[in-house]
């Protein structure tokens, strides 16, 4: 299997060029071109201000996910404290950050403080993305969701008890009552004709592509506003997943089919056909793409991207000691993003769309685009 790293295998930038473009058009629709003033800044002056915040309020889970990329109970269970919440979303303002979501780490449903900082978050003027199981929902946070966030996605990975059980470690009674929450934070919607955007998502793998198709229908039935289909990607030290499955975008294309007005089926279509293609590879020798997206964990700590949480080699400061301007500013941050070792890194990952167009406007001089996303819902979420 092709292995997904930089020309001269370490993340390091090598003398010479990074590979080959791909053949594919290199600026792809993508919401980093939805923010022009930001990439300017950056190329003029090696300068960034984040675009996105990932924001983990703690590190504990009702679930268990066999292959979370939140923190395991053995790497600590991690709580922010109210005080501490507020202090860091007022610098994350200050900073110029233009969306939040509130993620994990654990689940956000799961922190004793999540309503009133909803609210506060909200209050300040960020656009707020909520994910989460929902298996902890209620009527109160369900609202109070509802009215803060541009959108939430629950993440339930399956149509059936059987697949839910594979993906999320929880049995049938828990299957059904996440559900029953769904359709509770649907009725809610309804009642006060909220605009929040829900949906939910589907982490696809060649063990639960039985449910893919199914899932479409679930959605479809259930009245989200879109499924979501992303693959499965390894964590960070484990040998490579097999993504080269078939049978999963066959599966896919089929459930685009129940989309209709009102209702989206969602996918990383390049992505997978990357993945069929076998082309995978990094084009780019510096991950840049960290400058616009950075994450919050629960303990104060900042990480280089979602892919890293608990990685102490990629930890770029302690808010608890520093301010956020002073992590974002240090020496540490850029001698952290400078050193990404691609092969810790999965495939496609987060900033792997992003990194493709940066290096290519980077290196060869070029003026960004602008990108029709501008126009779609959500740009502050990259």
């Amino acid at each position: 299997m092709n292995k997904c790293r930089s020309e001269d295998g370490t993340g390091h930038a090598p003398e010479k060029a990074a590979a080959a473009p791909r053949k594919t058009n290199p600026f792809v629709a993508d919401k980093i071109l939805g923010h022009v003033d930001r990439v300017r800044d950056w190329l003029v002056s090696g300068r960034s201000r984040p675009i996105t915040v990932e924001f983990d309020l703690t590190n504990r889970c009702n679930q268990g996910c066999p292959r979370c990329f939140g923190f395991h109970p053995k790497r600590g269970a991690s709580q922010m404290a109210l005080e501490d919440a507020r202090r860091i979303l007022r610098q994350v303002q200050a900073l110029g950050a233009r969306g939040v979501t509130f993620t994990g780490g654990g689940d956000p449903l799961v922190s004793p403080i999540v309503i009133p900082v909803l609210r506060f978050a909200r209050e300040l003027g960020l656009d707020l993305g909520f994910i989460t199981n929902a298996a902890a929902l209620t009527e109160e946070s369900a609202r109070v969701v509802l009215e803060c966030c541009q959108w939430v996605r629950v993440s339930l990975d399956a149509a059936s008890p059987e697949i839910y059980k594979l993906t999320h470690g929880m049995d049938g009674p828990d299957w059904r009552a996440v559900l029953e929450n769904m359709r509770l934070l649907l009725k809610l919607k309804q009642q006060a004709s909220l605009a929040c955007t829900v949906g939910i998502g589907f982490l696809t793998s060649a063990e639960s592509r039985q449910d893919i198709l199914s899932f479409a229908a679930l959605g479809r039935e259930l009245g989200v506003d879109y499924v979501q289909y992303r693959p499965l990607l390894r964590r960070f030290g484990e040998a490579e997943l097999n993504y080269s499955d078939p049978a999963v975008l066959a599966s896919i294309r089929r459930a685009r089919e129940f989309a209709h007005d009102g209702f989206q089926v969602v996918d990383s279509e390049h992505k997978y056909r990357l993945i069929q293609e076998g082309d995978w590879r990094r084009t780019y020798a510096q991950c840049y793409g960290q400058n616009f997206a950075t994450v919050v964990a629960a303990d104060s700590r900042m990480y280089i991207c979602c892919h890293m949480r608990g990685v102490e080699k990629y930890c770029i400061g302690d808010l608890s000691r520093q301010s956020l301007e002073e992590i974002w500013d240090s020496p540490r941050r850029q001698e952290v993003a400078a050193t990404v070792d691609f092969r810790d890194c999965p495939p496609l990952c987060r900033c792997d769309s992003f990194n493709h167009i940066l290096w290519r406007l980077r290196q060869e001089g070029l003026e960004p685009p602008v990108s029709a996303t501008t126009l779609q819902r959500h740009p502050n979420f990259i």
